[in-house]
């Protein structure tokens, strides 16, 4: 038993964390790798959704196709970095079968109602049609799958004040960083009021985890170690509003669809949010 025991990643056998490691870090990837290398530019464009007369399909294919290779250099890395931490804090929280489940609705649902959206939304609104390729909403539905999971854990591993709080402090975090990015005079008023905001909802976070607040050092410590996962996460996320929601839209003649990532980022939370009461281990 003991032996079995030593086997075991958070509960799951080593076997089943390396077939899902490789299926997520490298079947995925290789596939828009494959697309983009060795399918003809021909074939690839019957892939892209021409908002002109699109094709049903075509509101999923064209998730799996990029433009360039920084595109999808850009979108693979940044897939990686969202769905390794999403999967990490899924296994601790010992909910694989709600990853697994969660991981198929980002990567088939979401584009789709994505396209969709984005498709009616901008009916009409260019002169010529548009087309829509990449895997950029995917990319925000994984950052958004990485903000329910952490909370889940947290829900799981404390309570669910501590989930709560840890959720205010994230999404504050990301408002402020949001709201320096985009306008050009910043309101120090605006950005003390959030920021103290943040501060009372980590004070509060802290007591809900801990009971009260470390009055030695050690106290400090342990509390330091179990809040890497809150800390990564912010970092995380942080860097995925910096990427997705920059200020120049435009970029060698390329418009970011800032409004697919806004829905994909929403489509993910969404996903994980449903699934989560429904699909246990």
């Amino acid at each position: 038993m003991a032996m079995e025991e030593d086997r075991l990643v958070f509960g799951y056998t080593r076997r089943a964390v390396a077939l899902d490691l490789f299926v997520v870090t490298a079947v995925v990837p290789a596939v828009l790798i494959a697309l983009h290398l060795f399918l003809p530019e021909s074939a690839r464009t019957t892939l892209v959704l021409q908002h002109g007369d699109p094709d049903p399909f075509e509101f999923l294919t064209a998730a799996y196709v990029h433009s360039n290779v920084p595109h999808l250099r850009n979108n693979i890395t940044g897939y990686l970095a969202a769905i390794v931490m999403a999967y990490l804090l899924c296994l601790e929280a010992g909910r694989r079968r709600w990853f697994v489940a969660t991981l198929a609705v980002v990567l088939v649902v979401v584009p789709v109602f994505v396209n969709v959206v984005s498709y009616v939304t901008f009916a009409g609104a260019f002169p010529a049609d548009p087309t829509t390729r990449g895997f950029s909403a995917v990319v925000a539905a994984t950052a958004g799958f990485v903000y329910v999971a952490l909370l889940v854990l947290l829900r799981t591993a404390y309570s669910t004040e501590t989930a709560t709080f840890a959720g205010a402090v994230i999404f504050l975090v990301l408002l402020v960083t949001f709201y320096v990015l985009h306008v050009s005079v910043i309101e120090p008023l605006l950005l003390a009021g959030a920021s103290g905001s943040a501060l009372l909802c980590l004070a509060a976070l802290v007591v809900s985890a801990r009971g009260r607040i470390p009055r030695n050092r050690a106290g400090w410590k342990r509390l330091g170690s179990e809040s890497v996962p809150v800390a990564l996460v912010t970092a995380l996320l942080v860097a995925f509003v910096v990427g997705l929601f920059p200020q120049r839209v435009i970029v060698d003649g390329m418009i970011i669809n800032v409004y697919a990532h806004w829905l994909g980022l929403v489509g993910g939370v969404a996903a994980a949010v449903l699934l989560e009461p429904v699909v246990t281990d």
